[in-house]
């Protein structure tokens, strides 16, 4: 069983994504059969995609989205991980610079400046349905009538999630994830609080509450020195 746990914990998703989009690029400019073939290889490449993401939370899943696991549906897995992080299908930018002793960022050039480019619920559960439609045997009627695939529309439709899926996997960096929280004291009593990170990146401020004196705040990022600052208070509740 540790095994196969071991072997889950190594396997390169990544990596077979990437060789899924090499072999749809490949039967992309056949045609006939091997654009169904190119429709099932990049069906494969999101799969891949997906689970290499949900294995980047395995260690800090919380209970109620654990059953990710059991889902094969690249959709329902990055919808119960949002559960767990709004930021999972969210692209986010990271800037890496130099600090001075005040701990602000300095002038001068970034060390480093790349985006984790991500998919998104709704593009997946569109993109992965889109390909399967492609992937049935006709029926009786369209045999009958004589119909045939539609390359036109299926060629247009699988590039369109080829370059997607290409700007993903061609991704600066990648596998970056936000679960806990910015440290931050209570004003009022000086207890120990935590900012969600999500909610900061997502919005702007994160709404802290402290359990202690039951005061709930707004708190930013000063963008001069880079630390989080109170920006709304609002009166004790209950």
């Amino acid at each position: 069983m540790d095994e196969q746990v071991s072997q889950v914990s190594h396997y390169p998703f990544r990596e077979q994504a990437q060789k899924h989009l090499k072999s749809a690029e490949q039967l992309l400019c056949s045609e006939g059969q091997q654009l169904v073939y190119a429709c099932l290889e990049l069906r494969l490449a999101i799969e891949a995609i997906v689970y290499e993401t949900l294995r980047a939370y395995e260690k800090n899943l919380s209970p109620d989205v654990t059953e990710a696991h059991q889902h094969w549906q690249p959709n329902k897995v990055l919808q119960l991980l949002s559960a767990h992080d709004p930021l999972v299908d969210t692209s986010l930018r990271v800037q890496v610079r130099e600090i001075g002793e005040n701990g602000a960022p300095v002038g001068g050039p970034q060390l480093f400046d790349g985006i984790d480019r991500r998919l998104t619920v709704n593009w997946v559960e569109k993109a992965h349905r889109s390909l399967g439609s492609f992937l049935h045997q006709r029926t009786i009627s369209q045999f009958k009538k004589g119909k045939s695939i539609d390359e036109t529309k299926l060629r247009t439709e699988a590039n369109r999630i080829y370059i997607r899926l290409k700007e993903v996997l061609g991704s600066e960096v990648y596998g970056i994830h936000f679960t806990g929280g910015l440290p931050i004291c209570c004003e009022t009593c000086g207890s120990d609080l935590a900012a969600r990170m999500a909610s900061r990146i997502l919005d702007g401020v994160a709404d802290v509450k402290c359990a202690t004196c039951n005061v709930s705040r707004l708190v930013e990022t000063d963008k001069t020195t880079g630390e989080l600052r109170y920006v709304h208070k609002r009166a004790a509740t209950g």
